[in-house]
Order: structure tokens, then C-alpha cells, then sequence
């Protein structure tokens, strides 16, 4: 799509989307922000809402736990030049603002819960200054194993010689969200637009004739699948030319879709 559109992906945007799922037992997992039962899809997409990444993840996660993951596979699709995401609540929190940023370099960008208004102490800048050696190692741990970013960002304690590093880490996201909301970008716009890219995503599941109700074992097929067919949407709209207001990934003029 990049060769097609010359449009070079800089910035992605994430968020995450409810799916319900067959409740079989007392065990089966409760989403508490979607009021759902089952997994959660995890996705990231261009600003231009072309897919880029969805996976299914546990219903308890938040998008903190596996940013470090998302932001790596992003990078390994469309290279080392995207330095910046957004989104809303916990994907913009200070954990995954310092975590992005150490391990890939990522700044984050958002809608923030609890605008930090003030910036950080002076005694908390100096700490931040004396362990930069330190941030420098927890970022190339969490580049090397990205899975940790999930025990950074679930715990509160994580103590170090007597350090908590978690707090350090919480401290550097602190510092970059306080900067970053001084700068003029159309959060809210890009939230929307992605609001919108997940309802298509929702309709686009039962346009490729999948369970409405996905089980855990296919939840990841059925995710992907639903991604291809937004991809495939895209591709004919640009390859046929594409003047419309909104993004060229719709189904807005696709009247019959027959799967090879």
C-alpha cells in the first residue's frame, strides 16, 4: 500500500474492541470494560485505518500489558520509522508512554486519563537523570523479550538494589505525556476515525462468515481474517482510484464479496 499510495506509515493508532464468546463454564473470563464474555482484539492501524495488526488477547489485559509486543510487530512490518501511536485510556498511560519509549523509541500520544498538569519535581527529574543507565538496560530487556512488558505494566512494585524501577519507568512516561499534550495533534479525530474502523471490523466478521461468537481456539483466524478482507477493500479502492473524504478501507460501494 505504500508503494501504491506513497504514503509512508509514521504513526499508528490502538485500541481495543470487546468480542463475545461461548460461556461454558464458571471460569470462562469477564471483560469488565466491554461487559463481554470472552477475548478482546487488540488492533493497531495506520492513520489512514489500514490494518496493520489484531490479536486476540485475555479479556483482563489492558493495552499497557502488551504494548511493548504490538509496537514491535509494527515495526518489523512497516520499519524503524514509526516513532509515534495514540489512543485513549490505558494505551496512552505513564507505564506504557515510558515503556514504548525506552524499548522501540515510540512516543505516545493521546487521550490521557488524569492529564498529568503538572510536570515532575525536581528531585524526581534528578532521579530520572542518575539512573538514564539503568532505563537504558530496562529498555533493551524489554526490546529483547517483549513479553515482559506485561509484568511491568500489571505490577506496582518491581524493586531493583533497593530501586523501584517500575516507578522510574512510570516517571519518564510522566515526563513525555506532560510534553506531548503541549503540541497541537487531533487526537480525538484520529480516536473516531478508529471507532469507526472497528465497527467496520465488526461487520466485516459477518460478512466473511465467521462465528459470531469466536471460540478461543480460532479467535486469532478469525481476527486476521477479518483484517484481509478490510485489506483486500482497501487494495481494490486504491488500485481503481480512490477520491472519497474518508479512508479507502470501507465497505461503503462493496455490494457482493465472494470468498475464493
Amino acid at each position: 500500500m505504500e508503494k501504491l499510495t506513497g504514503n509512508i506509515v509514521e504513526g499508528v493508532v490502538i485500541d481495543t474492541m470487546g468480542i463475545d464468546g461461548r460461556k461454558k463454564s464458571i471460569l470462562a473470563s469477564y471483560h469488565g470494560r466491554y461487559h463481554t464474555i470472552g477475548s478482546a482484539d487488540l488492533r493497531a492501524v495506520s492513520t489512514d485505518m489500514s490494518p496493520l495488526y489484531s490479536g486476540g488477547i485475555r479479556s483482563t489485559d489492558s493495552e499497557a500489558m502488551n504494548i511493548v509486543e504490538v509496537m514491535a510487530e509494527v515495526q518489523k512490518i512497516c520499519g524503524e520509522q514509526v516513532r509515534i501511536y495514540t489512543g485513549d485510556g490505558h494505551t496512552t498511560s505513564r507505564i506504557s508512554a515510558g515503556m514504548g519509549f525506552l524499548s522501540l523509541g515510540v512516543v505516545a500520544a493521546g487521550r490521557i486519563l488524569g492529564k498529568p498538569k503538572m510536570n515532575l519535581g525536581r528531585r524526581r527529574i534528578r532521579r530520572l537523570k542518575k539512573n538514564i543507565p539503568l532505563l537504558n538496560k530496562i529498555g533493551k530487556l524489554l526490546r529483547d523479550e517483549p513479553t515482559l512488558g506485561r509484568v511491568m505494566a500489571s505490577k506496582k512494585y518491581i524493586y531493583v538494589d533497593g530501586l523501584n524501577v517500575r516507578k522510574i519507568v512510570e516517571d519518564l512516561g510522566h515526563l513525555i505525556l506532560y510534553n506531548v499534550r503541549k503540541s497541537i495533534i487531533p487526537v480525538y479525530e484520529i480516536c473516531e476515525s478508529v471507532e469507526r474502523s472497528n465497527y467496520l471490523k465488526r461487520k466485516t466478521r459477518i460478512l466473511e462468515g465467521s462465528k459470531a461468537r469466536v471460540e478461543s481456539h480460532n479467535v486469532g483466524l478469525s481476527l486476521i481474517a477479518a483484517e484481509l478482507v478490510i485489506s483486500v477493500a482497501g487494495l481494490y479502492h486504491t488500485l481503481n482510484g480512490w477520491s472519497g473524504p474518508e479512508s479507502p478501507f470501507n465497505l461503503s460501494d462493496i455490494r457482493i464479496f465472494v470468498p475464493a
